[in-house]
């Protein structure tokens, strides 16, 4: 990245935080959502396509229900580790550079899948994949959230967030022309559409900047001016004029928040004081919510045509559906985000979520069907632009995406128990509608830990 010039003496960094928090977003914040915002995109594109994918071979290689489910959670074993490593190294070394790594492991893993000739080969590429996917859809609401003030970070977040919808309806279109009519070459040339998006996406972010809370945590505050004042141009806002305003309301300087101990030690400060309380709420939330989500996305279009009698095609137009049912579940969120209580949407989110998983597990028509899984599809996708935002709110520069990075590494274990248990459960005989009973119990476990445990963070400015 080009260093960028600074006009003026380097504030200091209470001045710089107030500057950043008081710059009404413009273009260069818009140009971070996109950039956020496409990741998230294609995160989701990877993730259904593939399930549409997986789902047709799991049916031309005869692949048991219960090994069905292992391949199924093998890219939620490498969202967890890439989720974890990618946190605690980016609150180490730097958003940016992590995310570039992301996207360039994604790239070269998925390509890979299109290769592989067996089960386990396919799972090892898939879980490798899902390394990268991993690290990059933990990195991206922090990362955003750090550029914007709290007035609006809610909003902006849950918009870049909002991204997920296109990934899964592009994924929904291109499955039954690319996919189903013939299967067998179909989940090969599925593989490499999906990483070469990604190759355009990782040229763009070049010119990225790093986060300027990130550099002033770590002591550098002569680049984080540099940064600042390039935001505050491009906003065509004079920085000097700012700095002046600044300087006027705040009082001494702070001591840079510079990491100390070794490269794990963030991990131990998540559980250290009144941030043990936090990240157990997150913990549970997560697991929970994610849990439910891929439980719920990655078996449908299986079940459907393993226990619905759908054929691939149709089962595929179902869930493409399903998929544009997301859009208003995202819209509303922005909506809401910054006018209501960050904790109090995630509950009534959830609360709209268990009451369409009951609809799925009840119904005994397809419309009925497909009215609850769009309506459970909604409610769990919107709310996802909540708990993220929600998330990065709740810890400090310091320690800010080692704690996305656990709470998302969490979530996948969510994600990977799920689908597995699902399949060993399908393969015992046990029926669609005890297999979404079992997701309700899940997201009423979520409504529950929100409720007790969450704190409210609406305005509240980041520490």
């Amino acid at each position: 990245m080009t260093e960028l010039p600074v006009t003026h003496a380097v504030s200091n960094e209470d001045d710089l935080l107030l500057r950043l928090d008081r710059l009404k977003p413009g273009r260069p914040h818009r140009k971070l959502m996109v950039m956020g915002g496409l990741g998230y995109t294609f995160d989701a594109f990877d993730g259904a396509f593939m399930s549409y994918a997986l789902s047709a071979l799991i049916v031309i290689w005869h692949i048991p229900k219960s090994t069905a489910g292992w391949l199924l959670s093998s890219i939620f074993a490498g969202y967890l580790v890439g989720a974890l490593v990618a946190g605690v190294l980016a609150d180490r070394f730097g958003r940016r550079r992590m995310m570039l790594t992301a996207l360039l492991v994604f790239c070269f893993c998925s390509l890979l899948i299109g290769t592989s000739t067996t089960v386990p080969e396919l799972f090892v590429w898939r879980m490798l994949a899902g390394v990268g996917l991993g690290a990059e859809a933990t990195l991206i609401a922090p990362y955003i959230s750090e550029f914007l003030p709290a007035r609006v970070r809610g909003q902006f977040v849950a918009r870049t967030i909002s991204f997920l919808a296109l990934g899964y309806i592009l994924a929904g279109i291109l499955a039954p022309v690319v996919i189903a009519p013939h299967p067998e070459t179909g989940w090969r040339i599925a593989a490499v559409i999906a990483a070469l998006p990604v190759v355009l996406l990782l040229w763009w972010r070049r010119s990225m900047p790093e986060s300027p809370r990130y550099l002033l945590s770590r002591g550098r505050v002569a680049e984080a001016t540099a940064i600042i004042e390039d935001f505050e141009r491009k906003c065509e806002v004079d920085p000097e004029a700012l700095a002046e305003t600044a300087q006027t309301q705040t009082s001494a300087p702070t001591q840079s928040n510079v990491s100390a101990g070794g490269m794990f030690a963030p991990l131990t400060k998540l559980w250290a004081g009144p941030t043990a309380r936090t990240t157990l709420m997150l913990w549970l939330l997560w697991f929970a919510l994610t849990g439910a989500h891929y439980g719920f996305s990655t078996w449908l279009p299986t079940l459907l045509v393993t226990d619905k009698g759908f054929t691939i095609t149709k089962s595929f137009l179902f869930t493409l559906v399903v998929g544009i049912a997301q859009i208003p579940g995202y819209y509303v969120a922005q909506l809401l985000i910054d006018r209501l209580e960050r904790k109090w949407l995630i509950a009534g989110y959830v609360l709209g979520a268990t009451g369409s998983a009951l609809v799925v597990a009840l119904s005994d028509s397809n419309l009925m069907l497909l009215v609850g899984a769009a309506l459970l599809a909604a409610f769990l996708n919107g709310v996802a632009a909540v708990y993220y935002t929600y998330t990065a709110e709740l810890y400090p520069t310091s320690i800010r995406v080692t704690g996305m990075g656990a709470a998302s590494a969490v979530g996948r274990i969510g994600a990977i128990v799920t689908p597995i248990a699902i399949g060993y459960l399908s393969a015992a005989g046990v029926s669609f509608t005890q297999i979404f009973l079992g997701l309700v119990a899940l997201l009423a476990t979520a409504i529950a830990v929100v409720v007790v445990l969450g704190q409210k963070t609406s305005g509240r400015a980041l520490s």
